[in-house]
């Protein structure tokens, strides 16, 4: 089985597009999403029309959640508060639905999936460091996690009682070895590259690689001024922090 795993999309559909022009020329497989399909961009239904397009399965991710009202903007630095407030006046009736719809905790056979960190996945707590992740390392049941939240990629390798953080753009997933991939972020990179991010994970050929993807940034970021948003967020598209 091939999965094509995606997060952080933040309502940018310039960067969407892209990434989904990008693995549809490797051969098809599974897309999976680690959430936060809207927030700080400004086309946050055309991206969910995307994902149902798409068929990906999806967690609700924080900015998801705050959309709905379940998680108070309070949580927000002042410039995504003001997002989240002018999306929840764009998003349709049924999109409305289809976020509601998401769980926090998506596991399968190969893999698990969550948005921030498992043993707390509705506080949507950010995974940083060794420390953090060993809690997650816990709770999975399968061999490999996958989240996003934080927007940089790497990976946490629990191997032999010790925790080991990866910064390689391809690996090869060993027996025995439990994995947490943040797979980046499409919409928002913060890892000073402003290329999109997602990530491919054969389970036939236990193989992890990342893949980063140009897109019209600069559509990106006049769109967001364009609707009125802090011209914060669409200056950061520019520098990828």
């Amino acid at each position: 089985m091939r999965y094509i795993v995606i997060a952080d999309i933040h309502s940018n559909i310039q960067a969407l597009d892209s990434v989904v022009r990008s693995f549809s020329k490797l051969g098809g497989g599974k897309i999976i999403c680690a959430g936060d399909i809207v927030g700080y961009g400004a086309n946050p239904n055309e991206c969910i029309e995307k994902m149902v397009v798409l068929g990906a399965e999806t967690v609700l991710g924080n900015h998801d959640s705050a959309v709905l009202g379940r998680t108070p903007t309070s949580y927000f630095n002042e410039y995504a508060a003001r997002a989240l407030e002018w999306t929840k006046g764009q998003v349709a009736v049924s999109h409305f639905d289809y976020l509601n719809k998401l769980p926090l905790v998506i596991e399968t056979g190969d893999l698990t999936l969550v948005h921030g960190t498992l043993h707390e996945p509705g506080e949507f707590n950010y995974m940083l460091a060794g420390s953090d992740a060993m809690h997650t390392f816990e709770c999975m049941k399968n061999n490999i996690c996958f989240v996003g939240h934080s927007h940089v990629p790497g990976i946490f390798a629990y191997k032999n009682g010790k925790i080991f953080e990866l910064f390689k753009r391809e690996i090869r997933v060993e027996p025995g070895v439990l994995y947490i991939v943040n797979v980046g972020s499409v919409g928002q990179p913060r890892d000073r590259d402003n290329r999109a991010c997602y990530c491919v994970y054969d389970t036939d050929r236990f193989k992890l690689k990342f893949y980063r993807v140009d897109y019209d940034v600069k559509t990106a970021r006049s769109s967001i001024i364009n609707a009125g948003l802090p011209v914060m967020l669409g200056d950061r598209l520019l520098t990828g922090r």
